[in-house]
């Protein structure tokens, strides 16, 4: 009775695709009750600022752009 066993078979996986896409249809519903929430109170959860950044005329990256330099002219000559 292979009919049998296919026809289970095919009931099970739309039961099954069903139950992911309810699932899926009630995440998108609560991602959007938390977007909202968050717009609302968004006043209470401030982005944290990154601190300024102090620069110098003479910063490591210069003085490794230097070494590279002296590299090259090292190898070339």
């Amino acid at each position: 009775m292979p009919e049998g066993t296919i026809l289970d078979g095919l009931r099970f996986m739309v039961v099954g695709m069903g139950v992911v896409f309810c699932f899926l249809i009630l995440m998108v519903w609560a991602m959007q009750l938390a977007a909202s929430f968050f717009r609302k109170f968004e006043h209470l959860f401030p982005e944290p600022q990154e601190p300024a950044k102090t620069t110098s005329m003479a910063t490591q990256d210069d003085t490794g752009i230097a070494i590279a330099i002296a590299a090259v002219h090292a190898l070339k000559g």
